[in-house]
């Protein structure tokens, strides 16, 4: 058990789901951040547009009063109230720039999280694909047709050097039983023109 094999595909499997999972932690995490950053600009935005309309209705009665006595003290306060209302429109306009940070980094992350859901997807598919492609069975095969052609060869070889030689052979048998049916014939005729 200890010389097992590995198998690299279930690696990869093991490693994109992990990941996976990481990345759905992630998300979920960056996403709840996300919705405190904009929930935190939305009360701003709401704190900045109420100081904002007190601001502007303590000074709609600050002009009612300088129009009455135009003394020193209520120029000051005007000029007082004036500069709070511009304060005021600043903390809105960073209010509602952080509101619209807030909505692109959200919409970054949603685009974020799909990017690496499509990788992890890919991963898989190819993870498959290695899988089916590189199946044990196949491999072991081949091999074995690989030697199975070589032998054949081995084996036809001998057989035709052996057929070979036996034609030889057996040209010669019927040369030599016909020179010795001529031997006797001739020692034959060589016998009877003496006689």
């Amino acid at each position: 058990m200890a010389n097992k094999k590995i198998d690299p595909v279930a690696l990869i499997r093991k490693e994109i789901e992990s990941l996976e999972h990481k990345v759905e932690q992630l998300r979920d995490r960056l996403m709840a951040d996300a919705h405190k950053a904009m929930e935190k600009a939305k009360a701003q935005a709401e704190r900045a547009r109420s100081k904002l309309k007190a601001e502007q209705s303590k000074l709609s009665e600050l002009q009612k009063k300088a129009k009455a006595s135009m003394d020193a003290k209520v120029h000051k306060q005007l000029d007082r109230a004036h500069g709070a209302v511009e304060a005021a429109k600043e903390i809105e306009l960073d209010a509602k720039a952080l509101m619209i940070m807030a909505k692109d980094q959200l919409a970054d992350l949603k685009g974020d999280y799909q990017r690496a859901k499509a990788l992890a997807k890919a991963a898989q598919d190819a993870a498959k694909n290695f899988d089916k492609n590189t199946k044990p069975a196949p491999k072991k095969a081949a091999p074995v047709k690989k030697a199975a052609a070589k032998k054949a060869p081995a084996k036809k070889a001998p057989a035709k050097k052996a057929a070979a030689k036996k034609a030889p052979a057996a040209k010669k048998a019927p040369a030599k039983k016909a020179a010795a049916k001529k031997a006797p014939a001739k020692a034959a005729a060589k016998a009877s023109p003496s006689s």
